[in-house]
């Protein structure tokens, strides 16, 4: 009896010592539970900081998706003719005779090559602002249903309100120019100027 109480004894010492306390981190990664990870944000989702109400349209998604330069139409500037307003602007960064390949990009594409593709950025610097309104113009004046959305939006201040940091053409958690959204007030005011001078050239 004595000696089957000491071998219990030196039994539960011995796995007292050598199993690791449930406190500690164990020494291999734990096998995944199925758990989903994180969602990985895309251009069109919402996300905070976005107000759409009737002084304000703040970020380019959801139902006004359409007043983002990613959103696919037909955008024809300076002579070719792109699939959407991004892919023309990225073309413009470059001489004329480098712009055609632009033309095949879908948005994300021509955004990766502009920013893998040197070109001058002194240059660019001068003249991103005006070929911005270039280009949101063929835009808008091009397609004449997005003209008419776009005039829709009366009074309401346009704001590319953005996650990803961009504080030039958008703002970014209440920071940035808004240099985009300047650029479709600019040609909301333009269209309507011309939409109101028509019928006074048609008599």
């Amino acid at each position: 009896m004595k000696k089957f109480c000491f071998r219990l004894l030196s039994l539960l010492f011995f796995l007292g010592v050598s199993a690791p306390s449930s406190a500690q981190a164990p020494a291999t990664p734990k096998p995944s539970t199925g758990a989903a990870p994180a969602k990985k944000l895309i251009w069109d989702d919402t996300f905070p900081g976005v107000v759409h109400d009737a002084k304000k349209i703040g970020g380019f998604v959801g139902e006004y998706r359409w007043l983002s330069n990613f959103f696919l139409c037909r955008v024809e500037w300076a002579g070719l003719v792109y699939g959407s307003a991004e892919a023309a602007f990225h073309a413009a960064k470059y001489p004329a005779a480098e712009r055609a390949l632009f033309t095949k990009l879908t948005p994300d594409q021509a955004r990766e090559l502009s920013h893998k593709k040197p070109y001058d950025k002194a240059v660019w610097e001068v003249r991103k602002v005006r070929t911005m309104h270039e280009i949101v113009w063929a835009k808008f004046s091009q397609n004449l249903e997005l003209g008419k959305k776009l005039l829709a939006t009366g009074d309401r201040y346009l704001e590319e309100t953005n996650w990803w940091g961009d504080r030039v053409w958008g703002v970014y958690h209440g920071e940035g120019e808004n240099l985009t959204g300047k650029a479709l007030m600019d040609i909301r005011a333009r269209l309507a100027k011309e939409l109101t001078a028509t019928p006074a050239k048609a008599q």
